[in-house]
């Protein structure tokens, strides 16, 4: 049990590196082992083979917790420095294969010169965004602006999906289960409070608090937030757990709770075999920067947010209140190894709904990133929401005003909880693609550093997720024909086609098509009676007439053995 200072506004002061300390001072590291479960690639494996989600969810925890069995020699060595009368401390992770360790320097560099160990990493302090709190707010005001700039009322009034059926994460400060916003969807009205609320601050509270200032409390109450009479969150019906790690003064402990949180987050039950208990969407409403010990593109947590996501779990960041200056986007949101890791939101002004186009918000953290990476990932942010005059819940039953980049990851949260509400299966990447594809731009043409791929459009984004929905058989004994999804996803026609591959389990009459997300028949790839096995044909981009289609989300359909199934394909130009 650890009693910690608590603070919301941003912390001032950063810790010396660890690594020029006296070799009797504790340095706390994080041990990389050398063997790391393949998870991402294993995920992917299967999504191609049509295995469903919670299989896939499944299939990664069991290889990550296999992986992480490996730490055994090194965590019987410690043990035994520690019967020794040696001060250290230490805890085993699978959420990668690592070993977060606080002890004395000349235990830190035998350990580095273990065999089994891969890296060794030195732990600074954190940092974490501080929204701007701009008044107490109104309650009744109806539909707040933010949710009918994204669209979000139009989802549940005219697709009738309120994101029922999804399960909302935050990592943040906490939350006021108390709240009359937030009280009734609290999944631990209706399971064991263990697997829906993680208390690492000091392990005393039985259900969710916030002694931090509100700030998880306001960013959950635009995510899932339901008052009486109002609905203040994007995704009203959804259910949400929580962890408190970012509510804590500066200390390394920060950074190694944040593996503690994923790895929870990724499995909250303990059970592999469960996928009820695993949110839909991760909101991250925190970064860390080179103000505070951090490298630029630290690469700290990346492990554990890729196998995070590899179960399963979408994690969307904050990329933070340093604007207008380039180069400001915070890591982790300022990776850019893929186009979407790590799936960075920034903030626009969208509190007059009808003023399209929506103002960048002059604090929102601009790109590009500062990740060593090929030429177009750096673009930061992936896209923008609204983050300006935001009204939500804060502790004690209120509500108050509040602008920050905090504020927009929140709603770009809740339209993912919207879409897995709509379409349960759909895979991590997908939904991201999705989020991209259906964004409405603003700024530069095509994706810039300040709107990314422009503001989230939840309409558009539930829309696409239900046309990435993949019909049953015509009939139970029909083997399925499968088709597998496009590579690469998004695509740019000027780089080259779009490969997509099915498999045909028996000789068939088949039909490949494109379509757009209405059904609206675009372009035939293939056509005709087909033997059995793999077969393989190029999208350009063109329609049937040889025209240049627009950037979008398309459906890839297969018609064969009297299966229909589709994939979702994002067009970019």
């Amino acid at each position: 049990m650890r009693a910690r200072r608590l603070l919301l506004s941003v912390l001032l002061f950063s810790l010396p590196c660890a690594l020029d300390a006296a070799p009797t001072a504790p340095r706390p590291v994080v041990v990389v082992l050398q063997e790391q479960a393949p998870a991402a690639a294993l995920n992917r494996a299967l999504l191609a083979d049509g295995v469903p989600r919670a299989e896939r969810h499944r299939a990664v925890i069991e290889a990550l917790r296999e992986a992480a069995d490996g730490q055994a020699p090194l965590l019987a060595w410690l043990d035994a420095r520690r019967a020794a009368g040696e001060l250290l401390r230490y805890r085993g992770h699978w959420i990668a294969n690592l070993v977060v360790l606080e002890a004395a320097s000349t235990t830190v560099e035998a350990v580095a010169r273990r065999a089994d160990v891969a890296a060794v990493t030195p732990l600074p302090a954190p940092t974490v965004e501080a929204p701007r709190p701009t008044g107490a707010g109104d309650r009744a005001i109806g539909v707040p602006p933010g949710i009918r700039a994204i669209g979000a009322d139009r989802v549940w009034n005219e697709l009738g999906f309120t994101g029922a059926g999804a399960l909302v994460g935050i990592l943040d400060t906490g939350v006021d289960v108390t709240h009359p916003a937030l009280a009734g969807s609290w999944r631990g009205n209706g399971a064991p409070a263990g697997e829906c609320w993680l208390d690492l601050l000091d392990g005393t509270s039985g259900q969710p608090v916030d002694l931090a200032g509100g700030h998880g409390t306001h960013v959950l109450g635009t995510v899932v937030g339901l008052a009486p009479g109002d609905s203040i969150g994007v995704a009203p019906g959804a259910e949400w757990i929580a962890c408190n790690a970012i509510g804590q003064g500066v200390s390394p402990e920060f950074n190694a709770d944040i593996f503690a949180a994923l790895e929870w987050f990724a499995d909250p039950d303990g059970d592999a075999g469960t996928l009820d208990d695993v949110p839909d969407v991760l909101v991250n409403a925190w970064g860390v920067n080179e103000n505070f010990g951090y490298a630029d593109c630290d690469a700290l947590w990346w492990a554990a947010i890729d196998n995070c996501e590899a179960a399963g779990v979408v994690l969307l960041f904050t990329a933070g209140g340093d604007g207008p200056a380039p180069g400001t986007v915070r890591s982790p949101a300022d990776r850019a190894t893929t186009a979407l890791n790590s799936f960075a939101v920034g903030a626009v002004d969208a509190s007059i709904p009808e003023s399209w186009p929506y103002p960048l918000a002059s604090f929102s953290s601009r790109g590009p990133s500062g990740c060593d990476v090929a030429p177009g990932l750096e673009i930061k942010p992936e896209l923008v929401a609204p983050g300006v005059n935001v009204v939500s819940s804060v502790p004690g039953g209120s509500y108050a005003i509040w602008s920050g980049s905090a504020m927009a990851v929140a709603h770009a949260a809740g339209v993912v909880a919207l879409m897995r509400g709509a379409n349960p299966e759909l895979d991590v990447d997908s939904l991201k693609e999705l989020l991209l594809a259906t964004a409405r731009d603003e700024g530069d043409p095509g994706e810039d550093n300040g709107y990314g791929w422009g503001v989230v459009d939840a309409f558009a984004a539930v829309q696409g997720a239900l046309g990435s929905a993949t019909a049953a058989p015509a009939s139970p004994d029909a083997p399925p024909a499968r088709l597998r999804l496009a590579r690469p996803n998004p695509f740019r026609p000027a780089r080259g086609a779009a490969v997509l591959a099915f498999t045909l389990p028996s000789p068939a009459a088949a039909r490949l098509d494109v379509v757009d997300v209405s059904g609206r028949h675009l372009r035939t790839l293939l056509a005709g009676e087909l033997p059995a096995g793999e077969h393989v044909a190029r999208w350009d981009g063109r329609d049937d007439a040889g025209r240049a289609l627009g950037a979008g989300v398309y459906l890839v359909r297969l018609d064969a053995g009297g299966t229909r199934e589709a994939r979702s394909l994002v067009l970019l130009r």
